[in-house]
């Protein structure tokens, strides 16, 4: 039986990477990809120095995006791993995007679909 496969793209403040890392482990996922990003949504910007002393709104928040392909069966404790660890509760922390994904391919043993996760 081949499982649908699901993309996960998460984004949320960057100093929670860590605490999502460490989650989506205890759950069984070894297997993700991250990179930090600029951004700009609800959540408060910090005040950064303008020079001479000053200080102003940021223009954007940095925020990290983590990726990970799960199997359809692994997407609720995924969403729970990531919504518990890198929010506090509070609207603008992030988003989470869940997209249909028609194959995965390992490229070292060639095997696809769930096999390849």
């Amino acid at each position: 039986m081949i499982m649908t496969l699901k993309k996960i793209e998460a984004v949320f403040p960057k100093e929670k990477l860590d605490a999502v890392f460490n989650a989506l482990t205890q759950v069984d996922i070894s297997g993700f990809t991250y990179f930090d990003v600029k951004g700009r949504g609800a959540r408060k910007r910090e005040m950064v120095s303008s020079g001479r002393g000053g200080r102003i709104e940021a223009t954007h928040n940095i925020n990290s995006i983590v990726i990970v392909i799960v199997t359809e069966s692994q997407l609720p404790k995924v969403i729970e791993a990531i919504t518990t660890h890198a929010g506090t509760g509070q609207a603008g922390e992030g988003k989470i995007f869940i997209y249909d994904v028609a194959d995965a391919v390992d490229i070292g043993t060639k095997k696809h679909g769930d096999s390849s996760l």
